[in-house]
């Protein structure tokens, strides 16, 4: 493997935690989750790299507006 494809891997990792880590904090701020339960949100935030991340974001539209 050449640097550049190290160079993306690391930082497509730095992405996913910085991103894993601010979802975290608005599911743990949060009453209410769809689905009714949070660990199996934030299992799927931590473990399904990216693609959980971006499902929470798509299920939870009101973080870039502010409301709950």
């Amino acid at each position: 493997m050449d640097l550049e494809w190290y160079l993306a891997l690391l930082l497509f990792g730095i992405l996913h935690i910085v991103l894993a880590l601010m979802l975290l904090q608005d599911l743990a701020g949060r009453n209410k989750v769809i689905g009714g339960h949070k660990a199996p949100w934030a299992i799927l935030i931590i473990f399904v790299t990216f693609i959980g991340s971006l499902l929470y974001l798509v299920c939870h539209p009101q973080i870039f507006y502010g409301e709950e």
